[in-house]
């Protein structure tokens, strides 16, 4: 229900139980990745400075990749700083929920 309400405009964030399993590390920018706002971006520099590892940039986009929530934990929103930045090998999909999100600033160049 709350995936069809965020899919379809309706929902910006997620209210559901769960319990994050990984490292401190993980722990740290997941969370951090939870309070970017809906339609906001941040780079991974910025994340790890959230996240209170401000030299681990490199590292955020590990954990990203680790996430095992995707929307909930929304990782679409954690960009590179020179350009839209990795998404599991589909850039295509990070910009189609920052679409979504009505953030059109990672639109492919044609």
């Amino acid at each position: 229900m709350q995936l069809d309400e965020y899919f379809s405009g309706r929902r910006q964030s997620f209210d559901l139980p769960f319990c994050l399993h990984g490292t401190e590390f993980q722990l740290a920018v997941w969370n951090a990745i939870r309070r970017i706002p809906y339609g906001e971006v941040r780079t991974y520099g910025e994340v790890a400075w959230m996240a209170g590892y401000p030299r681990a940039a490199r590292a955020v986009g590990t954990a990203c990749r680790k996430n095992p929530v995707l929307l909930i934990v929304p990782c679409h929103r954690v960009v590179a700083a020179d350009g839209l930045g990795g998404y599991g090998g589909r850039p295509d999909i990070k910009r189609a929920i920052l679409r979504l999100e009505g953030n059109t600033d990672y639109e492919p160049t044609l």
